[in-house]
């Protein structure tokens, strides 16, 4: 997947942005770009962008390439030692799980996945009204409503355990 995860690098939790705000040396998706290039014989980083601010910043994080040096190393480290620690589900978004398997009851899988991650990682108060965004528009499952076919499953890349998880996000979301 692309270095900055579709934004999601970006929207750090306090204290993982906290950390890489701390160096004083560019933006979280500077930092993502710079950690993706500075393995040997990488030859292209690709990461996407939404506006011309983002290209900016992405553009001359290359711009007269500097490895990470061993500060910034560091402080990578101890931002994934923090998302480690939240739990998070790590989907990534392939939607595989619902495309291939065609889920007998419409579960938009990768969505509410996102949403309970977000739910986890920032507390946010509009979570909970992004989960029923998700299963109102378009006639779309709630977690609690999948049958444990596991048709989901077999198609996993990540080999997550997809019904267990759709009964957490339902414990958090339909109360």
């Amino acid at each position: 997947m692309e270095p900055v995860k579709g934004g999601s690098l970006v929207n750090l939790p306090k204290e993982a942005d906290q950390i890489l705000r701390s160096l004083n040396g560019g933006s979280n998706a500077s930092y993502a770009i710079r950690f993706a290039a500075s393995f040997p014989n990488m030859a292209m980083v690709l990461s996407g962008m939404s506006n011309m601010d983002q290209m900016v910043d992405n553009l001359s994080a290359m711009k007269d390439f500097k490895p990470l040096n061993g500060t910034e190393h560091e402080a990578i480290r101890k931002v994934c030692e923090i998302f480690k620690s939240l739990n998070l589900i790590p989907c990534t978004s392939c939607r595989y799980c619902i495309e291939e398997s065609q889920c007998p009851k419409s579960i938009r899988i990768p969505d509410l996945f996102a949403a309970m991650n977000a739910h986890e990682a920032f507390h946010n108060w509009n979570t909970g009204y992004y989960y029923s965004e998700i299963i109102t528009g378009g006639g779309h499952g709630k977690a609690s409503e999948c049958i444990k076919c596991g048709k989901c499953e077999k198609v996993c890349p990540q080999h997550l355990a997809i019904r267990e998880i759709l009964q957490n996000v339902a414990r958090t979301f339909e109360k």
